[in-house]
């Protein structure tokens, strides 16, 4: 689990210095009503399918054959349904509204599911249009950032994980219950794209996949958004 912590924060640390520059030179000379910093919490469910029986140049196990059920299933991208969440920070500027963020999804535990520090851009159509004053508001978003993701198999064998970038794209609505707080519901279609295999957490043992092994998700959630 340590090593998930420590590869997740490493991967975050550019983002979030860039997106930290980003918001603090924010010009306030371009605000209008309704811009400024938020942060948003997201839970929901978490619907995911991968690819199984990757190939590799030479094989990443001395005991396990290629070919076999087994091995399918060991080098899967599909880490599971259940849990989604995220946590995002933003700044709207007009209809815009660059973000950071971590989503992620899978079991409770850390190191069984997959997480995705992530760069995105939202765009709000209806703050186009200056004269509209309503609680309701609508966006849609797209961005990119690093994904890795972590299972134990039932083999026992060592713990098990992909690594590589992803695409987020989606949709929102929200509803302003207060001038500072607002909920929501997000629906974010994940595509990872993992070029690293981790054989061994523990050891940094890793292989590379003859090609890029990809996987499908899709997180509807429930987003409590509050403004500052």
């Amino acid at each position: 689990m340590e090593t998930v912590i420590a590869r997740l924060f490493c991967r975050s640390l550019p983002v979030a210095a860039a997106a930290g520059a980003l918001l603090t030179s924010a010009p306030e000379a371009r605000a209008t009503p309704g811009d400024g910093g938020y942060v948003a919490l997201g839970l929901g469910y978490a619907m995911s399918s991968g690819e199984a029986g990757q190939t590799f140049g030479s094989s990443p196990f001395s005991n396990i054959a290629p070919g076999s059920a087994v091995y399918d299933e060991v080098v899967n991208t599909d880490f599971g349904d259940g849990l989604g969440f995220e946590l995002r920070f933003g700044w709207r500027i007009g209809a815009f509204a660059p973000e950071i963020g971590l989503v992620g999804h899978g079991s409770t535990k850390f190191d069984e599911g997959a997480g995705y520090p992530m760069f995105s851009l939202r765009v709000h159509p209806l703050r186009f249009v200056d004269a509209l004053d309503i609680p309701f508001d609508f966006n849609v978003f797209a961005g990119a950032g690093y994904a890795i993701g972590g299972y134990h198999h039932d083999s026992g064998d060592d713990d098990k994980g992909w690594e590589g970038w992803a695409w987020s794209a989606g949709a929102g609505a929200t509803w302003e219950l207060s001038p500072g707080f607002s909920v929501g519901l997000d629906l974010r279609a994940i595509l990872p794209q993992y070029d690293t295999f981790l054989v061994d957490w523990d050891d940094d043992i890793t292989a590379t996949p003859t090609e890029t092994a990809t996987a499908t998700v899709l997180i509807p959630s429930l987003q409590f958004i509050g403004s500052f």
